[in-house]
């Protein structure tokens, strides 16, 4: 159903959106659909105020498309800590005294530190989640790296994620009035201390008009996009492009972060600079484009993903994906039906996977029409945008 203000001109709602990261921390899945979100509710005729961690550069203010940032210190870009929540405690207290906030949409465990404010102010909280802490366990001792060396994290990863568990999601799961989740992989983690409260709301993107024009040269060009840290496997795409010289491959690799000067080594250290680009960070008319000119997309993910619109957006281009086994991938492709699937970390299920694409047309051709025919049937922005709000609405209404 299309946006519009004049649906939401009776119901106008003050939302605050509270969020670890938004696009000026990063460009990926996570940053992009809390963009899509705050952009809709204001097409909608809603207000929107945004608190999320420290700047890169120290900004304190941004205004987006018709709502406010407001970078919340003291923090560090993307982390959570006592002190951000903190902080948010009394920057919230400033923004209801100017305007009062009817209800807050809570990006994971960005709105821990007011929960009992929003409480005893009868504001209601919307709690999104990407993953549970029985998916990210999973997730993490199957790529886990076995090596001596590294038996240190086997112990002190999962306590991290348990401490989490026990000291923000439980709480929170209590308090909030409403818990969404991105993916259905993961409702049944939830449903069971907290049945009533869950709804499922897959993510959605903007579908392109219509299919793109793939790239006609007699080079394969492979595309990896998102948030450059390990966890995301970029690695795992470049070392698959050595084990394959003898075929004309080019990979494109399209973000940044915080693993990007590793990934840049990487490939000089293997002699690749020549087959290997790094686009960094493009905007939507770029990415556009060179998605037209992709002809293999791979997510070769290493740990837990919830529903990663960057998968999403491949797939509406028409472009065959090559994607680890794991979290919310598993419930958008349907192997060898309109993608493939690897084990994460298999790398030489990887290069065979690659292998198989870059030497049969047909098998590309099918997998990227039925691709982009999944993602007509259900992964539309403005459903996902209509849905949240719907939630937001009724929880201030009961």
């Amino acid at each position: 159903m299309p946006i519009t203000k004049i649906q939401a001109i009776w119901k106008q709602m003050h939302i605050l959106v509270m969020t670890r990261s938004t696009l000026h921390h990063g460009f990926g899945g996570f940053q992009r659909q809390c963009t899509d979100l705050c952009e809709g509710f204001v097409k909608m005729g809603h207000e929107v105020t945004v608190l999320t961690t420290a700047h890169p550069d120290g900004e304190e203010k941004l205004e987006g498309e018709g709502y406010t940032i407001h970078f919340v210190y003291p923090s560090r870009p993307r982390r959570l800590s006592r002190g951000w929540f903190r902080a948010t405690r009394k920057r919230v207290l400033e923004i209801h005294a100017r305007r009062p906030i009817d209800v807050i949409h809570s990006n994971e465990f960005a709105g821990f530190g007011i929960t009992s404010w929003a409480r005893k102010n009868n504001i209601p909280i919307a709690l999104l989640c990407h993953g549970s802490l029985r998916s990210e366990l999973l997730s993490f001792l199957a790529s886990a790296d076995m090596r001596p060396r590294y038996w240190h994290w086997l112990i002190l990863t999962p306590l991290h994620l348990i401490k989490r568990y026990l000291l923000w999601e439980i709480p929170m799961r209590r308090t909030v009035s409403s818990i969404i989740l991105v993916t259905p992989t993961i409702e049944g983690d939830f449903r069971t201390f907290c049945k009533e409260k869950v709804q499922v709301i897959e993510n959605g993107i903007t579908l392109p008009e219509k299919e793109m024009q793939k790239n006609s040269g007699d080079t394969l060009r492979l595309l990896c996009t998102g948030r450059a840290d390990r966890q995301k496997g970029f690695q795992m795409a470049i070392r698959a492009m050595e084990k394959l010289p003898n075929l004309d491959l080019h990979l494109d690799i399209v973000g940044t972060g915080d693993y990007l000067s590793e990934l840049k080594r990487l490939v000089e250290g293997m002699g690749l600079s020549e087959r290997v680009t790094f686009r960094g960070r493009v905007d939507d008319d770029e990415l556009y484009r060179i998605y037209s000119s992709a002809d293999v997309y791979l997510i070769p993910t290493l740990r837990y993903e919830g529903l990663p619109l960057a998968l999403l957006e491949a797939m509406a281009h028409g472009i065959p994906t090559i994607s680890s086994d794991i979290g919310g991938n598993s419930d958008v492709i349907t192997h060898e039906k309109d993608g493939l699937f690897v084990r994460p970390g298999d790398l030489d299920g990887l290069v065979d996977a690659i292998s198989l694409l870059a030497t049969n047309s047909e098998v590309r051709d099918s997998l990227g029409k039925a691709a982009r025919e999944t993602t007509e049937r259900r992964f539309d922005k403005e459903r996902m945008v209509s849905d949240t709000e719907e939630v937001l609405r009724r929880i201030t209404s009961t």
